[in-house]
């Protein structure tokens, strides 16, 4: 089945935004492997592609895998962008637009870590799978699936933090535990590294960098890996050691923060309010901004066909925009005040054309540059007199 590709180039839509924020050369397959890799504009030809770069998150994606694509209603959460689901079982993909987030190892840690914690509760609301980490997700548009395009707000993460109540279990609160690990030299690493990470990272990140932070877990790793002391066998090799501190160093460097509780929203709302309170209003928020994006592009589309003289239809409009007709035409009002914002600058213009209905109204006109005369003649009257009665003798 082959994929209609144009959509994908409709300025300003959701499926636009896949093609341009995906990798130039993306993962893509008719399976969960894409094993092949091709330029972004051919991997959208398959079912399967990876929607997001390696160090760069511009969409959250949930794995739904019970058959309530619309489970987003019932848990009033706002509406994703692009929903994918598939035509047999019911399961879907939800595709949320957020502003890119860098994740490379040299990118700050506030942001991603407010974007997981953000993921994490939407995806329990959602019931989605939380082992689900992408970055291979059902090709939008695809013709093996339905495919619904809902709107193409980008989301703030503070935006989306308004509807959720973001809390963070905090796994550093007791000591390590030894006795549930006892039988696994993994875990027993783990544990030891993780509490000697938490103890040490908030001074790294005020001091050094996180690159001295990994040489230090990574010292004292090899340091903990004294298993054959303890009644092991053997020790960890040492691929094994590194891909434990590699582990534990992005998971604290990102994560810890000494606190159990995350930054609550864009709005900074008052924490008594309950969650359907808090959900109300970013609701009304969101609805607030999409109707203001909408009229900004509704805007830019009106000045440049009234600049290249080209007739003001809904559907022109519509063209020009990327907004659908039908949505145009709810802004009909919005449209009409702009048309008489334009018939008022041209009333008001300094040039105007006369003809003879106009001569009538001449007695009552008076141009800028006949005042300035009026004014100079009198003002030249005035200095002659003062000039006179300067020069004039006094009476003897």
């Amino acid at each position: 089945m082959l994929v209609d590709s144009a959509r994908y180039f409709i300025p300003d839509s959701t499926l636009s935004r896949i093609r341009e924020e995906a990798p130039y050369l993306s993962r893509c397959s008719d399976n969960k492997t894409a094993v092949n890799i091709r330029p972004r504009e051919y991997a959208i030809r398959y079912p399967y592609m990876q929607i997001n770069r390696s160090n760069m998150v511009s969409w959250l994606i949930f794995d739904l895998d019970h058959n309530n694509p619309w489970i987003w209603q019932d848990k009033d959460l706002p509406s994703p962008n692009i929903v994918v689901t598939n035509r047999e079982n019911g399961h879907s993909h939800l595709f949320y637009a957020i502003p890119p987030v860098c994740t490379s190892e040299n990118a700050r840690s506030k942001p991603i870590r407010y974007m997981k914690a953000v993921y994490e509760a939407m995806a329990s609301k959602l019931g989605a799978d939380p082992s689900y980490s992408g970055p291979v997700a059902k090709t939008p548009g695809h013709p093996w699936w339905i495919t619904s395009e809902l709107h193409n707000t980008v989301f703030e993460l503070g935006e989306l933090a308004d509807y959720l109540d973001l809390e963070i279990k905090p796994l550093w609160s007791k000591g390590p535990d030894y006795e549930g690990n006892s039988h696994s030299r993994h875990c027993l690493l783990f544990e030891d590294l993780r509490f000697y990470a938490y103890s040490i990272v908030t001074r790294e990140k005020r001091e050094g960098s996180f690159f001295s932070f990994v040489r230090l877990l990574e010292a004292k790793a090899f340091e903990f890996n004294n298993f054959k002391n303890r009644g092991f066998e053997q020790n960890l090799t040492v691929a094994q050691v590194k891909a434990t501190v590699k582990s534990v160093s992005r998971w604290t460097w990102d994560r810890y923060t000494g606190s159990s509780r995350c930054n609550r929203g864009v709005m900074k709302l008052d924490k008594s309010l309950s969650v359907a309170e808090r959900q109300k209003l970013s609701a009304l928020r969101t609805h607030e901004r999409r109707i203001q994006a909408t009229k900004q592009k509704i805007l830019s589309a009106y000045r440049y066909l009234s600049r290249n003289s080209i007739p003001i239809t809904f559907t022109a409009l519509s063209e020009r925009s990327g907004v659908t007709r039908q949505t145009i035409s709810k802004y009909k009002d919005f449209i009409e005040s702009l048309s008489k914002n334009e018939a008022n600058k041209t009333s008001e213009g300094v040039s105007v054309t006369h003809n003879r209905d106009s001569v009538k109204y001449g007695t009552h006109q008076i141009t800028a540059l006949c005042n300035v005369y009026l004014f100079s003649s009198e003002l030249t009257g005035l200095i002659s007199i003062v000039s006179v009665h300067k020069n004039k003798k006094p009476p003897d």
